[in-house]
């Protein structure tokens, strides 16, 4: 710098270097945050998408194999129908066991993750009779207090572990169950336990008058195989009702309104039912309704709500 105080043509390029570099930093920095931003954001957008895609592809496996399962069902002789259920069923449990009855003593039929027969005596086990009972599915503590000392003994379980129990059904009685342990989602347990029940009735005596709100043996063997079909198609629709709307059946249960909660639904079944099989025989049940107050509303109309319409006839 001079004495008169103005700066020399070195001072002023050196200033505006040293100023142009600061500049250029900042803007480097800047530009390095934001690609850094961008990658980032792109990163999680391709996991994101990838993610997505194994998610589908996880539930179209999933649903492949259900359906395999469903149509083996329909072939599969009645020795083959529990162990086939057992099998669709490996992949939702940690471990699983079909028990079947007889008298007061339980044994194992089919297993997935167990070494070994099971047999104990139902009292033992008062998480199981009460699935008996009531027909439909129970969660319980894995203990020897409430599903016997063998089965605990057979799951390995903590004792906080919980144990599922899915009823197999066939014409209202329980004829076999489906224990499990490390279940992660018991939907699709549910439905196969569901329709394992409905192929072992192909495999039972008709239903007597008794079971049946008419008098089954006057009736032709058309008439009749068109009863059982409608039965089936009552517990089909019921069970997707209980599958796939769980929360509407407990809070319409709880408010005394079942059909408020689940109108669409139940109205949507009734259509089909009385297109299907109301309109076409003059003897038919109206095992939809039938089956709505049993299994929906444990045979309590109160429940259904003052607006449910009613049996179709």
């Amino acid at each position: 710098m001079h004495e008169g105080g103005a700066l020399t043509w070195r001072e002023v390029v050196d200033k505006y270097h040293f100023g142009l570099i600061d500049e250029l930093s900042v803007r480097l920095d800047s530009d390095l945050q934001y690609a850094v931003t961008e990658a980032v954001a792109a990163e999680r957008t391709q996991v994101g998408d990838a993610l997505k895609q194994a998610v589908a592809e996880a539930r179209r496996s999933q649903v492949e194999s259900l359906n395999q399962v469903l149509r083996r069902l329909r072939t599969t002789g009645q020795e083959g129908v529990l162990r086939l259920v057992a099998e669709g069923c490996a992949s939702f449990a940690g471990q699983l066991v079909v028990l079947v009855f007889e008298s007061s003593q339980a044994r194992s039929a089919a297993a997935c993750g167990i070494e070994g027969e099971i047999s104990f005596d139902t009292s033992s086990a008062p998480a199981i009779v009460a699935a008996i009972d009531s027909r439909d599915p129970v969660v319980a503590l894995s203990t020897d207090a409430e599903i016997s000392p063998s089965l605990a003994r057979a799951f390995h379980s903590a004792p906080d572990a919980k144990a599922y129990l899915f009823p197999i059904v066939a014409r209202h009685s329980v004829v076999a169950m489906l224990a499990a342990s490390g279940v992660q989602v018991s939907a699709p347990i549910e439905l196969l336990c569901e329709a394992a029940g409905m192929r072992l009735e192909a495999f039972q005596p008709a239903p007597s008058p008794r079971e049946t709100p008419l008098a089954w043996d006057d009736l032709d063997a058309e008439d009749q195989k068109l009863h059982l079909q409608a039965q089936r198609m009552a517990r089909l629709r019921v069970a997707e009702m209980r599958l796939y709307h769980e929360s509407e059946v407990r809070s319409g249960a709880a408010t005394g309104d079942i059909y408020g909660a689940l109108q669409n639904e139940i109205d949507a079944a009734r259509d089909q039912f009385l297109q299907t099989f109301l309109s076409k025989s003059a003897t038919m049940v109206d095992y939809l309704h039938l089956e709505v107050l049993r299994s929906l509303a444990q045979d309590d109309d109160s429940l259904l709500g003052r607006h449910y319409p009613g049996p179709m006839v």
